[in-house]
């Protein structure tokens, strides 16, 4: 299994990256993408940050809203993504510390 080579070995702050990514490839605020998902933006918002775990039943949610695997989220495999957004992701370098933050 690929794994993202810019996890940092911290669960959270990486899954919370990894989440930011998905948002910001698909051109959403946070807002939208956490009710999007069934979630309030305050829920979702320290998953994103990484200051608060993702549980499992927040990720379940997250992974049938928008088609990305738990593989992704928490073990930063891309091989599952939608192919858009992988390359979205690659093809504008979304960061956790990037300028792109709608």
């Amino acid at each position: 299994m690929a794994t993202d080579p810019n996890d940092t070995g911290t669960l959270k702050g990486d899954v919370g990256r990894r989440l930011r990514q998905v948002r910001i490839a698909k051109g959403m605020k946070q807002t939208d993408f956490a009710e999007g998902a069934g979630l309030s933006q305050p829920q979702y918002s320290p998953f994103e940050t990484g200051s608060r775990l993702l549980s499992v039943q927040a990720a379940i949610k997250l992974s049938r809203a928008y088609n990305i695997s738990l593989d992704w989220l928490y073990e930063g495999d891309p091989s599952s993504l939608p192919v858009k957004v992988f390359q979205a992701i690659r093809d504008n370098d979304i960061s956790a510390n990037g300028s792109s933050d709608l």
